[in-house]
């Protein structure tokens, strides 16, 4: 039990380094599909990733030093069906006439090998029917490709990376997974009619989530940083040329284009200014920035003065937070610059098939 929980934690791992490279990727994704985010679809979805990861943890992990497994001398597979059924039989406390040994018999190895490799794939039935509406003879073609690989791993000593296999290739292994991602399918052919469905929609709006917003400024981030670092490494043109002149020849930035927003007005003038204005925001974080770097240059009699600018700049930074709280609070969602130049964020709404 302590080997499958360490495997877990090293999947868990490896699952939140998965997570953080593509959320981002994925929120992009579902807005441009959806225009919104379904919280129980994203649920579902990482859930499936992070049962994938663990069960393959659980195959390979813990990882035996090389030297131990190069003296080992045992079998590296069983290519006969069904010995776990003798091996049961023959080495587990199991008496039929006996009821005292049923209890101890379930807590044989002989018993719980099997029974945890039943219950390795059984989610993944369960997903392969809920989250990918796949039928009966596509979960148990999966299925078995999903245990053989399985086994192939082990099978090539970890893509030869260890002398020979470490763990057993057993034929049992691939009908008993099998048969757990098949249990799978069946309990989620009766109960996900209970769960909410994965493929209902709204109705497509031009109202856009402050979220949805967010993530477009953040890959418009990551384009500045990009630019800036490659082409424009002079001053603020980066900036200047991704945040102000694309937006008004194009009425939205890369990242509202790619998230399939922009910015609606009256004509460019008005986005012009709304652009403009924006970068006051910008313009208090960096002004902060400014006198913080400034503190370790001047003169002692004007530590006091430069102090005070630095909680004045702080503070005022934390306007823009307040404003974004204003905006999640109203109904127009519209932030301080887009008030003042009567500009508003809508959606693109599909006109045809993409």
């Amino acid at each position: 039990m302590r080997t499958y929980l360490h495997s877990i934690q090293i999947g868990v791992l490896l699952f939140f380094i998965f997570l953080f490279l593509s959320l981002i990727p994925y929120l992009i994704v579902q807005y441009r599909r959806y225009g919104r985010i379904n919280f129980w679809r994203f649920f579902v979805n990482f859930s499936f990733i992070l049962y994938l990861i663990c069960a393959y943890a659980m195959t390979i992990f813990p990882l035996p030093p090389v030297n131990e497994v190069a003296q080992m001398t045992g079998p590296k597979q069983n290519l006969v069906p069904f010995e776990f059924i003798h091996q049961f039989i023959l080495y587990s406390p199991f008496r039929i006439n006996e009821p005292s040994t049923w209890i101890l018999a379930l807590k044989d190895s002989t018993f719980i090998q099997p029974f945890f490799n039943l219950l390795l794939t059984l989610p993944f039935g369960f997903y392969l029917k809920y989250l990918f509406k796949r039928s009966f003879k596509q979960t148990f073609i999966l299925s078995f490709l999903l245990t053989l690989s399985f086994e192939l791993i082990q099978r090539s000593a970890l893509f030869g990376l260890y002398p020979r296999p470490y763990r057993l290739f057993d034929v049992d292994d691939l009908m008993i997974n099998t048969l757990g991602s098949l249990i799978g399918f069946g309990i989620a052919a009766i109960f996900s009619r209970f769960l909410p469905d994965l493929d209902a929609t709204k109705v497509e709006s031009s109202r856009v989530s402050l979220s949805r917003r967010f993530i477009a400024f953040l890959v418009d981030l990551v384009i500045v940083f990009i630019i800036g670092s490659l082409f424009l490494p002079t001053g603020y043109y980066s900036e200047l040329l991704i945040l102000g002149i694309v937006p008004i020849a194009l009425k939205a930035t890369p990242g509202q284009l790619l998230l399939r927003i922009q910015i609606k007005g009256k004509n460019r003038f008005r986005i012009a200014l709304r652009q403009f204005l924006s970068f006051g925001n910008f313009a208090l974080i960096i002004a902060s920035g400014f006198f913080l770097q400034r503190s370790g240059t001047i003169a002692e009699d004007q530590l006091a003065q430069n102090f005070l600018l630095i909680l004045l700049f702080l503070g005022l930074s934390l306007l823009p937070l307040l404003d974004v709280l204003i905006a999640f609070l109203s109904k127009t969602r519209k932030l301080w610059y887009e008030r003042v130049s009567d500009t508003q964020i809508v959606a693109k709404l599909k006109t045809g098939k993409e």
